[in-house]
């Protein structure tokens, strides 16, 4: 069902990324296609019928399953396959998950919340800031959320560290 994503693919899932996260939260096209060569990285694409209709990207970091972007196509939306298609990853990876969501703020981010939470993940009230994903842009307010259970702060803190470090290449203190 998970069609790995390769160079030569890779032109089949990117603009469902473009047409699913801002560009606050996406990478340039040749630089996500760059991330194909990082050993935790994973791209994943779901197809049906020759047409691309979801795609994950997704870091394998020590112990946990960091889920950078999950799209569905639009119009595949709403009707039970992209929350088949979460639990399936999550199944099959037999690792925690994490992942950044916006701060419930209107409608949508709460159902997408709330699309989250059917699940099992949970949202954790520890500030986050995603650091930039393009040049000249600000840190980003977000937060987490992990499956199958909430964090401590102690997780909190290592999950944050870990992904700034290994997915967006900051550290505190310096850029």
């Amino acid at each position: 069902m998970f069609q790995r994503i390769t160079e030569e693919t890779f032109d089949t899932v990117y603009p469902l990324l473009e047409t699913a996260f801002p560009v606050t939260e996406l990478r340039e096209k040749e630089r996500q296609k760059a991330l194909l060569k990082e050993p935790c990285y994973r791209l994943y694409g779901v197809s049906a019928d020759n047409e691309m209709r979801a795609v994950f990207a997704v870091w394998e970091i020590e112990d946990f399953l960091y889920i950078e972007h999950f799209a569905v196509r639009e119009d595949c939306r709403n009707g039970g396959f992209g929350g088949q298609l979460l639990d399936r990853l999550i199944s099959e990876t037999g690792r925690p998950a994490v992942l950044e969501v916006e701060v419930p703020e209107d409608e949508m981010t709460r159902r997408r919340i709330g699309f989250y939470e059917r699940h099992h993940f949970v949202y954790n009230t520890y500030p986050y800031l995603q650091p930039p994903m393009r040049k000249g842009q600000d840190m980003l307010p977000l937060m987490l959320m992990t499956n199958p259970a909430a964090i401590d702060e102690t997780t909190y803190e290592r999950y944050k560290t870990l992904i700034h470090r290994i997915v967006y290449h900051y550290e505190e203190g310096r850029q």
